[in-house]
């Protein structure tokens, strides 16, 4: 069949029409002979065979899909630096913490240390105003002065004038300083406490020489007396005793007004207000009068 077609193509006299139309002739005869249905006879939705097409894709049109894992090659120093940032961000965090920590527990110490000098019965208002206002004077008055009293003074009136109007809080003051003194600095605390007891032991030597000297200047005067007396015949003891007596007679005398009159009672009939009270206002309470019946 494929020397006659090629045989009429190469001959000149047959026409092409004629040439298709016998080669689509032979084809469908030759279709016919093999049992296959022709093209044109296929319909939609069926096969060559003409059976149904399947609506889904069947396993056999499915081809296999094989996924290979590629790792990149930047992971393993992403995962480096990931692990050296979150060890560092830990370690500052930890150090922040620590230090948090500490700042509260000193807070805590300093509010502690600070309520163990401050007595909660002392108010430190009026006192502490005076206290500056005494370091002031000093300053003031020793204004004209040399170099080392004007820069002595202000420290030297602060400090007479500290356990005068806030007595409480200078001695918690002299305690917890004494405290520390004892704890960081024994050697230096016990020779501080060696030479306040011997401080105190010549202060008391001294107070009792002046009590000694008062006590023989009372003697030379009593002997002075007696002498003038001898001498001049005058009673200047007399007198001198009579003086003394005097005064203790007297002093007896207001010993017993004061037991003898019942202490004055007083009431609170008011106060004085600024933001909270500092000052008490109190009147004598006059003991009630009984009535006498006539």
């Amino acid at each position: 069949m494929a020397s006659l077609a090629a045989r009429l193509l190469r001959s000149p006299l047959v026409p092409t029409s004629v040439l298709v139309s016998s080669v689509y002739m032979s084809s469908t005869s030759l279709a016919a002979d093999d049992g296959a249905v022709p093209s044109s006879s296929v319909r939609p939705g069926r096969s060559a065979s003409g059976e149904k097409l399947p609506i889904y894709p069947t396993p056999e049109h499915n081809p296999t899909i094989t996924l290979v894992e590629t790792h990149n090659p930047l992971v393993p120093y992403i995962t480096q630096s990931r692990e050296s940032v979150s060890n560092v961000l830990g370690d500052a965090r930890n150090y922040v913490q620590t230090g948090v920590a500490k700042w509260i527990t000193f807070e805590r110490s300093v509010e502690r240390e600070v309520k163990s000098v401050l007595p909660p019965d002392e108010a430190l208002n009026p006192g502490l105003i005076y206290v500056l206002v005494a370091g002031l004077s000093g300053s003031v008055l020793s204004r004209t002065r040399s170099l080392p009293v004007r820069f002595l003074a202000p420290p030297l009136f602060t400090l007479l004038a500290f356990p005068y109007f806030l007595p409480k809080t200078s001695h918690n003051i002299r305690k917890y300083l004494s405290n520390l003194e004892d704890k960081h600095f024994p050697e230096f605390a016990a020779r501080h406490d060696h030479f306040v007891q011997t401080g105190v032991a010549h202060w008391g030597m001294l107070w009792g020489r002046i009590e000694d000297a008062t006590e023989d200047a009372r003697e030379w005067g009593h002997r002075a007396v007696e002498g003038v007396e001898r001498t001049t015949g005058l009673r200047l003891g007399e007198a001198v005793s009579k003086v003394e007596k005097e005064k203790e007679r007297l002093v007896e005398q207001e010993r017993q007004k004061a037991v003898a009159v019942p202490a004055q009672k007083y009431e609170t009939v008011g106060y004085v207000v600024e933001q909270k009270p500092v000052a008490e206002i109190v009147a004598p309470v006059e003991p009630p009068k009984e009535k006498k019946l006539v």
